[in-house]
């Protein structure tokens, strides 16, 4: 055994707390090792494009914000394909985006095991075009009117009517597809949008005075898109930890495009396809009312993404109203915001 001396003591001190030190370091900065790197499947719901949940991905990805996290994140998109819906339950993706009714309904109809983490849309995503031309000045003037409609007639139009004392009886319900010059060679009055989308369409590059009216504005509980996983998702501890570092980074990503919006943009485009040239003051158009859509009371007392048991069973209680739903759900198994709160902690 060797003595040390007192001279020297103060030297070995010294080195032992540098060791301490270095260890201390090294164990913070822990998530830089391979071994603690996780992986994430993302698949955005539509074609690259900048709505706000694709957005704080591509942000989060070009901003390094995932691998601040200690994450890899496969990112890809459905296309119009809607194949989201099915590889999410193969278990081939971990997390994807799809609107919050659209969530409920699937969930309730089919038994698809969709779970919510996060919402965007503090309002819902679809609104009812009008050229002003046309004299309609509310819903109320629907009456008697041509009305489009895509696929489906929407239970939060049918309960916009229902505030205006009308029905769908009361007017002539044309199914119209996708393709908004239908609302220009007046096919029809009213024109159901993507309030992202197509009222920019509408308006720039067809050259058109429009009025939107959405049911929101007229007491409709209304909810826009969600990130959603899955219970057997949930189920895996170490899905938890992975799900908890993609909100983190998501949310920083979300905070990031409400302060900069032309950055976020900057970012996006590095996905977005080359040909065609992407339309970037339109890409700023979807992107800058998904920003506005998805502030609320609620996400500046919470944070960005926030929900509640409350918002969901209000909507869910229009989608059952109005047939859209053919039982009821449990909500409780339906929404986890646990990774969400730990995120904004």
């Amino acid at each position: 055994m060797f003595a040390v001396s007192r001279l020297t003591r103060p030297l070995v001190l010294f080195a032992i707390l540098i060791a301490a030190t270095a260890a201390l370091l090294a164990a913070a900065c822990g998530g830089d090792d391979a071994d603690d790197v996780l992986t994430m499947r993302y698949s955005a719901g539509f074609v690259p494009q900048a709505n706000l949940p694709f957005v704080a991905v591509y942000v989060a990805e070009d901003r390094g914000f995932f691998a601040d996290e200690g994450l890899e994140v496969d990112i890809q998109h459905a296309g119009f394909t809607g194949s989201h819906k099915s590889l999410i339950l193969a278990g081939e993706i971990d997390i994807t985006t799809l609107p919050a009714s659209e969530m409920l309904q699937t969930r309730a109809n089919s038994g698809a095991p969709y779970v919510a983490v996060m919402l965007f849309g503090q309002r819902g995503d679809f609104g009812y075009a009008v050229l002003d031309e046309s004299g309609i000045s509310s819903p109320a003037d629907f009456a008697g009117r041509n009305v489009g409609f895509k696929g489906i007639v929407q239970s939060e139009f049918h309960a916009m009517l229902a505030a205006h004392n009308l029905t769908t009886d009361d007017m002539n319900m044309i199914d119209v597809g996708f393709n908004p010059v239908v609302l220009v060679e007046q096919q029809v009055d009213v024109y159901p949008v993507f309030l992202s989308n197509e009222p920019d369409t509408l308006s720039r590059n067809l050259n058109q005075d429009i009025t939107v009216f959405e049911a929101a504005d007229y007491g409709v509980p209304t909810l826009g898109v969600v990130y959603l996983v899955t219970e057997e998702f949930l189920e895996d501890e170490t899905n938890r930890e992975k799900l908890e570092r993609f909100l983190r980074a998501t949310a920083r990503a979300f905070e990031f495009a409400m302060d900069d919006p032309a950055a976020a943009i900057e970012s996006t485009v590095k996905f977005l396809p080359e040909d065609p040239a992407p339309d970037l003051v339109h890409e700023r158009f979807i992107l800058d009312t998904e920003l506005s859509n998805a502030v609320s009371d609620l996400t500046r007392a919470n944070g960005v993404g926030w929900f509640t048991m409350q918002q969901f069973r209000a909507l869910t209680d229009v989608l059952l109203e109005y047939g859209a739903l053919e039982q009821d759900i449990d909500l409780e198994a339906a929404l986890d915001r646990s990774a969400l709160e730990a995120a904004h902690r």
